[in-house]
């Protein structure tokens, strides 16, 4: 009888025990699970630094860069019953050199009494919000001229990093091009039409549906705010120029980690200068004028306080695509955007009229504009270039998840040595 209490109760206290350890390693498990998002949490509040304006080198501070990864280990974490909590975060394209970067956060936690470790892995995808992501935006008005089109085209249609881009009409014209109007009026001058679709703020009237292939949303809300400005301070080389050369950049200068050249003028207007074939240049400038060629393989990148004027048959010339010529303006003045040649740019003055105009009978641009108000002039031909959307060269103005997955059981969890260089397991 003693016996068969003995072994009775010797199976009871061994299925207890199996129930605790059970229960144990369910409690570690979500514990991990939260110590795994914290780690997430550390990433993602580096990237709201860079949408605030902090430099790259700040924003990640405390963090082991290198290359286009960045990684980062906690302090250890004291958790329940003496056991022990580490976490490793690694982050790829932390400094916006991707359009979408991620990040994936891994904690383990040991227990004292020496049975294996809990492991949560979790990962987030992210997407750089692109400063062009639509045709047009407007906040207060959209003035389309009689018989202006809107439409789209693919420059990039294989989505390459190196690509020799393609004209107009490329692979064919899309109906991709997207207006988007946050206040005031839209108005859609006679035989006026955007191949795409229109969106509306609530209080903004609808036109007539026949100016527009695609669908009309009147519920549309938005934030385009102006990216904050470059900075000398939060590069690591840049230039101080009194007036802009003809050539830039000029030959015995370097570029900075990120591979761009930046140059400040603050009190001298961009014009008449070529930026170089192959070239990437970054500018501060006190505003824009006519001249600027941007020669093949070459991309510019203007920040202005002042206006952008341009006109003439040498307005703006660029060899290469939409993407290469980015202006972003905080004036709140008028920027006529003319030229007698097809205007090849994308333009960013969230305070601005922008007025488009060009010359001859079939004026066109090809790019992107966001503005207070945008004007076009009659018969003008405006191409959004759909390859805006994917290109990790367009300015960002903020980031967007895109996924959040539990990496347990995936083939990416079991190249994650590989793909980390053994910083996570």
């Amino acid at each position: 009888m003693a016996t068969a209490i003995a072994a009775g109760l010797g199976g009871y206290l061994a299925v207890s025990h199996n129930a605790l350890r059970l229960a144990q390693r369910t409690y570690y498990l979500n514990d991990a699970a939260n110590l795994a998002e914290a780690g997430l949490e550390e990433a993602a509040y580096c990237f709201r630094l860079i949408n605030a304006g902090v430099a790259v080198s700040s924003a990640w501070n405390g963090w082991t860069v290198n290359g286009n990864n960045a990684r980062l280990t906690l302090p250890s974490f004291s958790r329940g019953l003496s056991a022990v909590g580490t976490v490793k975060v690694y982050v790829e394209g932390f400094n916006g050199s991707t359009i979408a970067p991620y990040a994936i956060s891994q904690a383990t936690i040991t227990p004292l009494d020496g049975s294996p470790p809990v492991i949560k892995t979790l990962k987030i995808g992210l997407r750089k919000k692109g400063a062009y992501s639509q045709a047009i935006v407007t906040t207060t008005a959209l003035d389309l001229g009689t018989g202006s089109v809107i439409d789209s085209f693919n420059s990039n249609p294989t989505d390459s990093t190196e690509f020799t881009p393609l004209d107009y009409p490329g692979t064919g014209a899309a109906a991709g091009g997207d207006v988007v109007v946050l206040g005031g009026t839209a108005s859609l001058g006679n035989r006026s039409l955007i191949q795409g679709d229109l969106l509306l703020d609530d209080s903004v009237a609808a036109p007539d549906a026949s100016h527009v292939t695609g669908t009309i949303v009147t519920d549309y809300s938005g934030s385009f705010p102006l990216p904050t400005f470059p900075a000398i301070g939060s590069i690591t080389r840049g230039y101080l120029l009194l007036a802009f050369p003809g050539t830039l950049p000029r030959p015995a200068d370097r570029p900075a980690s990120d591979g761009r050249y930046y140059y400040f003028g603050l009190l001298s207007p961009i014009g008449a200068t070529t930026i170089a074939a192959g070239a990437n240049v970054t500018v501060v400038a006190s505003r824009v004028t006519s001249g600027l060629t941007i020669q093949a393989g070459a991309s510019c990148i203007i920040y202005t306080f002042g206006t952008v004027s341009t006109s003439g048959n040498s307005g703006i010339v660029n060899q290469s695509w939409a993407g290469a010529l980015q202006i972003f303006t905080s004036t709140g003045g008028t920027c006529d955007i003319g030229s007698n040649n097809e205007i090849r740019a994308c333009i960013y003055a969230p305070f601005a009229d922008v007025r488009l105009t060009g010359g001859g009978s079939s004026p066109s641009f090809v790019g992107s504009i966001m503005a207070r108000a945008v004007r076009t002039s009659a018969n003008l031909a405006f191409h959004y270039d759909e390859a805006l959307q994917h290109s990790s060269l367009v300015v960002g103005i903020g980031w967007s998840l895109t996924n959040w997955y539990d990496l347990h059981g995936t083939p990416e969890a079991a190249g994650l040595g590989a793909a980390t260089s053994g910083f996570l397991d």
